[in-house]
């Protein structure tokens, strides 16, 4: 790992708390499980009706991906020019915390206005997109830039186990909070206040790090970067809504080449590796070209391994509900799915401490071996589950999978960072293979209608569920495979 002058490569002289640490993330992942799993889809109901909810839901969700693919890289590296970091989660949580107030406020008081209330309802889910997007890229850095690296798996494991705990709390308060028919509201409110409690315990324990501001016109640099940004995302966007309505199954296409262009990524890289373009030390040019982060050969390979892990996981998650009633034949899908997304994150907060702990002892990759193939096969299982309580535990399986999987991966992608100098930066542009992943959604649920109407005709049940579902234990597979090509990590 490179020095910069002004900037510690090594482990802090104060000791940090992991919890405390740690803490906004917990916080967070009660924030958005609350939002996007319960609070969102029935808010969206009361606006525009059922007839109309999975457009107008879709918009919602797809804006909101955007923003994350943006803004992550884009805050990280203007964290990494001004030298600031929990300001950053000040300014965030401030902003999140007006956006929810705005969604609240719209879905109490607004439900019946219709569009009308919708447009005001998505304007405070922009504001909450950006608000925690601005708090957590730059405080993505702070694993690497303040913890050892032979703590890092330790501290990863406290994050995946708070951020598990956060979604078990919220998927139990809010079936409360449907028992007891409150107003939208006090479910926001709820939110807030976890989200300013888990923020508060962080920003009171940890200490800003001492880092130094680069001079130039920052602010300028950061309002063009984000116009550039959203304009080339916008005409892509505009493309492809183009094509699909003038080309006769461009969609499902797409959902047929995708696994064709994970291949053709990982093929090019190799290809880049083997002719030395990828190498193991940082591009001269690290400072001031975002790309060439992708020219440092354990960098790289982190982030295709982690965009297959996503990849798989967003190939089966937007579907269990569908899994359930089709496959399993519950009557109640979703109390169905809620039981297995509890058997999944019990298990992951079980395997998530032990996961990091032992990978600071064992070494990552062999921790990243065992858990993806455990997930992998577990996917594979849930096929041929002969019952409900059978696909119980193999989501039990899975979760034990995933929490080791997500604790190491984090202590990995830290490792993998090409300098201290740009930690914010490159962390959030890590971000983006976990959050880039969830725009397959939409093409894998073509490719989902598609097989279980071919099954039909070729007498094969279930035939969407095997392809979408063989897919997604394909990318665990390869991301295990592919694992072993991080070099200068254990």
């Amino acid at each position: 790992m490179t020095s910069v002058v002004g900037i510690p490569s090594g482990p802090p002289l104060r000791h940090v708390s992991p919890w405390a640490l740690s803490s906004f993330w917990g916080g967070s992942a009660f924030h958005w499980l609350l939002i996007l799993l319960i609070l969102m889809p029935a808010d969206v109901v009361r606006f525009v009706g059922a007839e109309q909810k999975g457009t107008y839901l879709g918009l919602l969700i797809g804006v909101g991906a955007i923003l994350a693919l943006i803004l992550p890289p884009l805050i990280g590296t203007l964290s990494d020019k001004l030298g600031l970091r929990l300001a950053f989660l000040r300014w965030g949580v401030a902003i999140n915390l007006a956006g929810l107030a705005v969604m609240g406020l719209a879905a109490t008081l607004l439900a019946g206005a219709g569009l009308a209330g919708f447009w005001v309802y998505g304007l405070g889910y922009l504001l909450v997109q950006i608000g925690n997007n601005t708090a957590t890229a730059p405080y993505s850095a702070l694993i690497p830039e303040l913890v050892a690296p032979g703590s890092r798996g330790r501290y990863s494991g406290v994050m995946a186990q708070l951020q598990a705990l956060g979604q078990l709390v919220g998927a139990a308060l809010a079936f409360g909070l449907s028992k007891a028919d409150l107003p939208p509201l006090v479910s926001y409110l709820l939110i807030m206040a976890v989200l300013v409690g888990s923020a508060a315990l962080t920003l009171g324990r940890v200490a800003e790090p001492p880092l130094q501001a680069q001079p130039g016109q920052h602010w300028r640099w950061f309002a063009a970067s984000v116009a550039r940004a959203l304009a080339v995302m916008v005409a892509l966007g505009a493309a492809y809504l183009l094509l699909a309505h003038l080309i006769p199954g461009f969609s499902l296409a797409m959902a047929f080449s995708l696994p064709l262009l994970v291949v053709v990524a990982v093929i090019a890289a190799l290809l880049l590796e083997r002719s030395g373009a990828v190498n193991m030390t940082p591009h001269p040019l690290l400072g001031s070209r975002l790309l060439t982060v992708f020219l440092y050969q354990p960098f790289l390979w982190v982030f295709i391994t982690r965009m297959l892990f996503s990849l798989g996981q967003y190939s089966i998650q937007p579907f269990l509900q569908f899994y359930t009633a089709d496959v399993l034949g519950q009557k109640n899908p979703g109390t169905a799915t809620s039981l297995m997304l509890g058997c999944i994150i019990v298990g992951s907060i079980v395997s998530a401490l032990i996961g990091g702990r032992l990978s600071d002892r064992v070494g990552r990759k062999r921790v990243i071996y065992v858990a993806g193939s455990g997930m992998a096969v577990s996917a594979i299982l849930l096929l041929f589950a002969p019952s409900f309580v059978a696909a119980l535990a193999l989501a039990l399986a899975f979760g034990l999978g995933y929490g080791a999987f997500v604790s190491v991966d984090w202590a990995l992608g830290s490792d993998a960072m090409p300098s201290p100098a740009t930690y914010a930066r490159d962390m959030g542009l890590w971000h983006v293979a976990f959050v880039a992943p969830q725009l397959s959604s939409a093409p894998q649920g073509f490719l989902l209608d598609w097989g279980n109407a071919r099954g039909l005709t070729l007498d094969i049940p279930h035939l969407g569920y095997v392809i979408v579902f063989g897919i997604a234990a394909a990318c665990f597979i390869l991301g295990v495979i592919l694992v072993r090509n991080i070099r200068g990590v254990s």
